[in-house]
Formats: structure tokens, C-alpha cells, sequence
């Protein structure tokens, strides 16, 4: 769940900073183009934090 949310936070700043410079340069493209990279970045940040939380099972310790 934490991970979802993390990269649901990732997408929606990409989301955001595309809509920013939407007013500055008057034109859709950065909001596609940064709201493909932040669905990659949502992804990749939320694979990071949901192993992080899960952590290793332990079987690499009871091997050695």
C-alpha cells in the first residue's frame, strides 16, 4: 500500500511540473512527456519502497 501511494505522490508531482511549464511555453507537450516519465518514475519509485518495506526472508542468512 505505501508503495502505491509513493508513486502515486511521483506521478502526480510530474503530473504537476508538466501543467507549470503548460503555462509557460503554451503547449500540451510537457505535461505528455512528463506524464510518461512520471508513470515510469511512479513505477520504479513504488517497486524501490515495496521491497524496501517487504525486506529480505531471511534465507540468505540461514544458508551461510
Amino acid at each position: 500500500m505505501v508503495g502505491v501511494v509513493t508513486g502515486a505522490l511521483v506521478l502526480l508531482g510530474f503530473i504537476g511540473l508538466g501543467l507549470l511549464l503548460t503555462s509557460r511555453v503554451a503547449s500540451a507537450v510537457p505535461v505528455v512527456v512528463l506524464g510518461f516519465a512520471g508513470v515510469y518514475a511512479a513505477w520504479l519509485v513504488g517497486v524501490i519502497v515495496f521491497g524496501a518495506i517487504r525486506g529480505s526472508d531471511g534465507h540468505e542468512a540461514q544458508e551461510r
